[in-house]
């Protein structure tokens, strides 16, 4: 799997050729600095066995299975060696006589590519009864049992005695049950119920930082300045980070004096620790259910779902920032909490003279926590008389003190209290109302003529609201909510926000509609068959913009700028197959 910029792929793979990536505050210029390729191996073995046992107190369905996978990534990641100079004000292009077109900021890997190899060791056995009571109840019961193993190198880690002492977590006991009640005896109505706790897998996204982050590192990526944004650009006077001096150009010779290429440098980037005490993130699942026939081939069904997630990764930065003023350009230091203290003590046994800790120190812990609710409504008109369709309409509401993607930070962490209660709000995930209709029609008297069709209609996405050019807890990050209200944008496709909330993720992003469709029709020669079909992706040729940015600072405040991953414009496919 590659994810590479054109100037890599065509220069025979050497992102340090290609020019410096410029990012401005309403675009990226020259290309992306994105250049990394991964290859995932699987191996698995898996065994179930069925058993049924009539007449114990009932009808029991029983299976049983166990199962092993070894999963294995090779990671390849050029990613920034070329530089990237960021901008903090000014989107004009660069001019020599002007200090505010000039880079506040630069970023570069050095020491060459970063390599590694990610390992999952992962095993599971599990038993289940699908015990039909009565002929009207039916009870299912479950266990599961997972352990996972990841044989993380915990090097210079000073909180493992032994780097090969990874943590496996090997509790994870699984309970199931649920339920199916016959309400009247003929199948017409029915009540259904569940409960489940469910553990996660380790994402190797989430733990790579482990591999390639450490204190001594070949590769890793180095800011300069490194904890803030040089001053003088935004102020209109010229800069004084000797990266920054010349504008957007790499100075490749103090580049190679500072670190010099073919040996392990000391980091002065990002720092990543594992956490000994680290455990797999669950899920507690309980929903209730009822299904209604209302006539032979339409049923109408709704349910409750409520999951209560815990123990989710978040990062802790034990090298937190504290800047000298609320200004985002004004002096940070690095406040070594006492854990970084005591382990830059025991480093220095093994590295006299070790430096201070220049950049963040991050240690994942199982602090998040989310909760999801949802009430979700079906109409289903089964196949019969050449159609079907169903109508699919879901409530939902999902809020946690993370985000809940991918493994991030506490915005609100001053010093070492990563003030979680600041840090809730709705997840990245929350749509508030999610509404399908989709369907399919074999028209009558066409010998063989098909339509289907899907239509969606989401909420936005959530996005925060917040000011870029303040700082109002010295924390280094910009997290801090605009206060409740309406906000609205200027320029070329503006949005505007109707109540957002003084909270994390507190605005909502514009709407979503989306149509497809697909006709065909087969024809028969003998014993082969032809489909041919029409595809029609976005039928509307509607534009679901991809939430705007939430940051008053930039000159795209609350202007709808990109388009959703899963938008196109309208977009015809045709298609053939032959079948014998």
């Amino acid at each position: 799997v590659a994810f590479a910029n054109p100037c890599y792929n065509t220069n025979g793979r050497n992102q340090a050729a290609c020019l410096p990536t410029l990012a401005f505050q309403t675009f990226t210029d020259q290309q992306s600095n994105v250049a990394q390729a991964r290859i995932n191996d699987s191996f698995q073995v898996e065994d179930t066995l069925s058993w049924f046992v009539p007449g114990k107190g009932g009808d029991h369905d029983i299976k049983t299975g166990v199962q092993y996978n070894y999963a294995r990534a090779k990671n390849v990641n050029e990613g920034n060696l070329n530089g990237t100079f960021s901008f903090g004000r000014s989107s004009a292009a660069f001019n020599a006589a002007d200090p505010s077109t000039y880079p506040d900021r630069f970023s570069i890997r050095v020491g060459g590519a970063s390599r590694s190899t990610i390992e999952s060791k992962y095993f599971a056995v599990f038993l289940q009864d699908n015990w039909k009571v009565n002929p009207r109840m039916t009870v299912s019961l479950g266990l599961r049992y997972d352990r996972e193993s990841l044989p993380i190198p915990e090097l210079d880690n000073p909180a493992f005695t032994d780097p090969s002492a990874n943590p496996v977590d090997g509790n994870n006991i699984q309970p199931r049950l649920g339920f199916a009640y016959d309400l009247h005896g003929d199948g017409s109505d029915v009540l259904r119920g569940g409960y489940g706790r469910f553990y996660d897998k380790t994402h190797f996204e989430l733990i790579s930082g482990i591999y390639g982050n450490t204190v001594f590192a070949p590769s890793f990526t180095a800011t300069f300045p490194i904890n803030a944004a040089d001053a003088g650009p935004r102020n209109g006077r010229f800069p004084t980070d000797p990266f920054l001096v010349n504008g957007p150009t790499v100075n490749t010779a103090l580049l190679a004096s500072l670190f010099p290429g073919g040996a392990s440098l000391r980091n002065t980037g990002t720092v990543v620790w594992d956490n000994p005490n680290r455990v797999s993130p669950h899920t507690d699942q309980i929903t209730i259910g009822y299904t209604r026939q209302v006539r032979p081939n339409v049923g109408v069904s709704a349910d409750y779902v409520h999951a209560i997630s815990r123990d989710l990764l978040m990062y802790r930065d034990l090298n937190p920032t504290l800047r000298a003023t609320t200004a985002v350009t004004s002096g940070a230091v690095r406040q070594g909490s006492p854990a970084l203290t005591a382990a830059r003590t025991a480093l220095t046994a093994k590295y006299p003279g070790l430096s201070n800790f220049s950049g963040a120190v991050l240690m994942p812990e199982n602090v998040g926590e989310t909760d999801y609710d949802a009430i979700m409504m079906q109409v289903e008109k089964r196949f019969s008389n050449n159609w079907s369709a169903r109508l699919a309409y879901t409530l939902s509401s999902s809020r946690g003190n993370t985000p809940g993607s991918g493994l991030p930070t506490s915005g609100f962490q001053v010093l070492d209290d990563l003030n979680l209660d600041l840090n809730q709000g709705p997840t990245n995930q929350d749509r508030r109302h999610n509404l399908v209709f989709s369907g399919s029609l074999l028209v009558p008297r066409t010998g063989g003529l098909t339509f289907s069709w899907v239509a969606r209609a989401l909420s936005g996405a959530p996005f925060s609201l917040t000011n870029g050019n303040i700082d109002p807890d010295r924390n280094g990050s910009q997290s801090e909510p605009l206060a409740a209200g309406d906000y609205s944008g200027s320029g070329d496709d503006a949005f505007t926000v109707k109540g957002a909330t003084a909270e994390r993720n507190g605005a909502t992003g514009p709407k979503f509609f989306k149509v497809d469709v697909r006709t065909g029709y087969r024809f028969r020669l003998h014993e082969r068959t032809i489909d041919a079909f029409v595809e029609v992706f976005n039928v509307t040729n509607r534009n679901n913009f991809a939430g705007p940015t939430g940051n008053q600072a930039s000159p795209n405040f609350l202007r709808l700028t990109g388009l959703t991953d899963s938008t196109t414009p309208r977009l015809v496919q045709l298609g053939f197959r032959v079948g014998f």
